[in-house]
């Protein structure tokens, strides 16, 4: 737990940022835009609008920072917290005085907006009657060549200079992807020099020179290319084999094209899928200095970590890997690097899950991360991939052999007092090391989810999970629906005020809480105080939750049924007959589940039961009005987060006298959605006879492979 002084010192820093003007917060948020921190320049950007929510230049800066900051965390793969922010720019977007742009702050933007929406912006600046911007013009020429948004062009006027030239450029990139610089170069032919696209004609042309090996012709065209242009590594990389710095034994221009890279690499690849040990070992050396000429070692271990996974297709023996490591690196990196190719290959084949070269990778950590940050993420991953694919074979922890829970042990640096906990320990030990893992902490509530004797276990992890990503409702939501589980409603709702917090307009924390009072109406009813049972009813309808509105239904009329003093069908039919028939027919099936599952409350009687049921096989007439996707809704399952109300999910038995004419209906999908929900109710035999019936008389030739599959 952090000291009291820690958190002083972190108040005071706090206090220190907010002293600073707001005017040199946004110089220093430019700044990190430029070095692109878009984290930090969030952060500044922030603290500036507290100062002063008024500055002009506020809402450019922070869109630029909340698209910067996006398309990092979609590298990540953090979809949801991208897509969050890019909503955040959007809104900043429309507050953004286009028309009051200097040419700084309109490349400013273009750096970081979309292809389509630029020109869109641009083109409003355009007509306010506004002079154009060169330099802006060339930039949104090079966003439209990388992004492909060639349809975003209608905005703009048919004689614009971008809409002009576009056909000639568009019609060029499949000659550029394919590499075919000649001809591209020849469809750019009418491209002039003061095109907005020029500066990818003298691109091709360049590539021309390359190809030729003309390094003169080639630095007079660098010379011409604007400093800023889109490709900017690859001009910087043309100017250092110019000068000379290229790697000897290597045409600089050979080495840059990567034709020399290439042809030993389809060797290698030739080589590893025949399996021929001493050309992989011949030519891994050359292919890596061609690949990675500052760092060839680095190459050296990719490309045998290449070859590693051959191993899983019987295209390499696995006995040969610890012979080229050896063979091919210094003895320091022997063990690290063969170790890491023990992991990639159990990542590739799971069925080899074992430990040992996870330890001894973890071990020899220092020698690939010698900065203690990134060791203690290295650390993490590795435990969580062993986890991961651990789970995804099945590993069954209490039949490991001894050598295993040795190299276990010294993986977790402690006992294994409980083997079927070995998962959740190494996620656990994985979370130490890496504490910002919000993916992890998910999986660590998965592998513990279900399980009675690990609940204390579960509950600290949500715990530790809310606490540490505040902006989360995911934990509080878990924590709400265990609380609802034990009946402790007034907890529940702390849980849910919490998660409300984090995500204001999240729709599952509004269903939880009807679903969470539809919780407390049963429990009234069942005591038999059908007036607090009603009113928890007319509660969960106020919060209007249209994926709830069926089950409310079931729950109103359930309550009328047991409090009523007539015979349920009577009670009951009035509130179905209007309703469709697909409707009807789920809401009797689901209020005969209900009513199955309180069988043993002292206010359901069975002849409420059997009333019911033959009130369902009255409607046997209104088969024939549904269609497959009908019969299918029917009987599917309830959704997964409705486990609070109903101790199973399963409706589909009610129906069982039906299935017969209700599998009749179907063909092909629909068919085998309608096995796959009988087969989740254990009920084998109906499938199987439906089966046999439908194969009964047909040629082989002419039976379903997936009906025999099944069958199967």
């Amino acid at each position: 737990m952090p000291s009291k002084h820690s958190r002083r010192e972190r108040k005071r820093k706090r206090l220190k940022q907010r002293r600073v003007p707001p005017k040199h917060l946004l110089a220093q948020a430019r700044q990190s835009l430029t070095e692109g921190d878009g984290r930090r320049a969030l952060d500044l950007l922030r603290q500036a609008q507290h100062g002063d929510p008024a500055l002009e230049e506020l809402p450019l800066l922070l869109f630029c920072a909340c698209m910067q900051r996006a398309r990092q965390l979609a590298e990540k793969g953090l979809a949801k917290e991208a897509a969050a922010l890019r909503t955040s720019a959007a809104q900043h977007r429309v507050s953004i005085a286009f028309s009051q742009l200097a040419e700084e702050d309109w490349m400013q933007y273009i750096r970081h907006a979309d292809g389509a929406e630029a020109l869109v912006d641009y083109a409003d600046y355009l007509q306010a009657q506004r002079s154009p911007i060169l330099q802006v013009e060339r930039m949104l020429a090079d966003l439209l060549v990388i992004q492909r948004c060639w349809k975003g062009l209608e905005v703009l006027a048919a004689d614009h200079p971008l809409r002009r030239d576009a056909g000639q450029v568009e019609s060029s990139l499949e000659a550029m992807d394919a590499g075919d610089w000649e001809r591209a170069v020849g469809l750019l032919g009418g491209i002039g020099r003061r095109s907005p696209f020029a500066a990818w004609r003298l691109f091709c042309k360049a590539m021309v020179c390359f190809g030729s090996g003309d390094d003169q012709g080639l630095r007079r065209i660098i010379e011409l290319l604007p400093a800023d242009f889109a490709l900017t590594y690859t001009v910087a990389e043309w100017r250092r084999l110019c000068t000379g710095e290229g790697v000897d034994g290597l045409p600089a221009v050979q080495l840059a094209l990567g034709t020399a890279s290439s042809a030993l690499a389809d060797q290698l690849g030739e080589a590893i899928h025949k399996g021929r040990l001493r050309d992989i070992e011949r030519l891994i050396p050359g292919l890596a200095v061609a690949l990675y000429p500052e760092e060839p070692l680095q190459a050296r271990m990719a490309l045998l970590q290449i070859v590693g996974l051959a191993v899983p297709r019987n295209k390499v023996p696995i006995e040969a890997i610890p012979g080229l490591v050896q063979r091919l690196l210094p003895t320091e990196r022997v063990a690290s690097a063969a170790a890491q190719i023990g992991l990639l290959i159990q990542q590739m084949s799971p069925d080899r899950w074992d430990p040992g070269p996870a330890a001894v990778y973890l071990d020899l950590l220092s020698v690939a991360f010698p900065h203690a940050p990134d060791r203690a993420v290295a650390r993490g991953r590795v435990l969580e991939a062993m986890a991961r694919t651990g789970h995804k074979v099945g590993l069954q922890p209490h039949f490991l052999p001894a050598e295993m829970v040795e190299s276990l042990a010294a993986l977790l640096d402690e006992r294994l007092d409980d083997p079927g906990l070995v998962l959740p320990q190494l996620m656990t030990a994985s979370l130490a090391a890496d504490p910002d893992n919000r993916e992890g902490y998910r999986f660590l509530l998965d592998l513990l989810r279900g399980h009675p004797e690990y609940q204390a276990k579960f509950e600290k992890t949500l715990r530790d999970m809310a606490a540490r990503f505040p902006d989360d409702p995911d934990p509080h939501l878990e924590q709400a629906a265990l609380h609802y589980a034990k009946n402790a409603y007034r907890r529940a709702e702390k849980s849910l005020a919490e998660g409300r917090k984090c995500a204001p307009h999240d729709e599952r924390l509004l269903d939880l809480q009807a679903i969470g009072f539809l919780k407390s109406a049963d429990q009234s009813r069942k005591r038999g105080r059908f007036k607090l049972a009603a009113q928890d009813l007319q509660r969960a309808e106020h919060l209007e939750r249209p994926r709830l509105a069926f089950v409310l239904r079931v729950k109103r009329l359930l309550l009328a049924v047991v409090s009523a003093d007539r015979d349920a069908a009577e009670v009951v039919a009035p509130h179905v007959e209007c309703l469709p028939p697909s409707a009807r027919l789920r809401t009797l099936a689901l209020l005969l589940h209900d009513l199955a599952e309180n069988s043993h409350i002292k206010n359901v009687k069975p002849e409420m039961g059997n009333a019911l049921k033959a009130l369902l096989n009255r409607q046997t007439t209104v088969l024939e009005q549904l269609g497959p996707d009908a019969v299918l809704e029917l009987i599917a399952p309830l959704p997964a987060d409705f486990r609070i109300l109903y101790d199973r999910l399963q409706i589909a038995p009610v129906f069982a006298d039906w299935w017969l004419a209700l599998m009749e209906r179907l063909e092909g999908d629909h068919l085998l959605a309608f096995f796959d929900i009988l087969l989740a109710c254990d009920q084998r035999d109906p499938v199987r006879s439906e089966i046999n019936r439908r194969l009964r008389g047909r040629k082989k030739a002419e039976r379903d492979p997936l009906l025999l599959f099944y069958l199967a």
